[in-house]
């Protein structure tokens, strides 16, 4: 066969492959947790990051979910263009300030397709400064995902244990009581990752430390469990 022949004949392959089957291998080699064949991947078929699976999420996302840190940054390399939400999780802040621009400030609350807000993404991916700034253009920490984990800014603020955002978003309104997905409230939370400054900051904003989870945890019951002996004496002086 021919150079020029075999040039055609594999751009007709990668033509006729199912771009739901190449989202599959994606993430097929994600739940095997194989980083060096994830990357080998992306590398070899850049355009899965563009491409969908049925819930609407991206390649790049897919991958910003995995974990696979090396790889992820390999996809932001390896990526031409974001989308609003895809920018925010990357860190291209000056790509989310265009967004904003261009569109007159009407993405600054809209949700991704797989129901996050843009300020919920922003800090549950460690972007800091970009949270800060969506803030400061009108983002609501308080509203909740549309999507089972029912989170708001303040439940990822205090999964990434965000001590300067999880202070800000109280201070915009956020009620500390609110619950995500098995009525977990940020304080169940805050609890079960051991730390006392966020339990403090929750509780001295009026954080229940009585309200169960589904399944009769309360936050005292965490910390006794878990072994934080600390918590557990300020969240006993918190109940007498």
């Amino acid at each position: 066969m021919k150079p020029i022949t075999i040039i055609l004949f594999y751009t007709l392959i990668n033509l006729m492959t199912n771009p739901n089957d190449m989202i599959d291998k994606l993430k097929s080699h994600i739940q095997n947790k194989d980083a060096e064949k994830t990357i080998l991947f992306i590398k070899q078929n850049p355009e899965v990051l563009n491409l969908e699976d049925k819930n609407g999420t991206s390649g790049l996302m897919l991958l910003a979910y995995s974990g696979f840190e090396e790889a992820f940054e390999e996809a932001i390399e390896l990526k031409r263009t974001f989308s609003f939400h895809e920018a925010i999780v990357c860190g291209k802040i000056d790509t989310v300030k265009g967004y904003l621009i261009a569109d007159n400030l009407k993405l600054i609350n809209t949700y991704s397709k797989d129901g996050f807000t843009p300020v919920s993404l922003a800090t549950f991916f460690n972007q800091t400064e970009i949270a800060k700034f969506l803030i400061t253009k009108g983002a609501d920490p308080k509203l909740h995902a549309k999507n089972p984990s029912k989170i708001n800014a303040l439940h990822a603020a205090i999964a990434k244990e965000n001590f300067e955002l999880c202070k800000l978003f109280i201070e915009k309104g956020v009620d500390v009581n609110a619950i995500q997905t098995q009525k977990v409230t940020a304080l169940h939370s805050a609890v079960h990752r051991g730390n006392l400054e966020l339990t403090k900051l929750l509780v001295e904003n009026g954080a229940s430390i009585d309200l169960k989870m589904d399944n009769g945890d309360t936050a005292l019951l965490i910390a006794q469990r878990e072994g934080h002996k600390n918590i557990e004496k300020y969240l006993l002086t918190k109940r007498n």
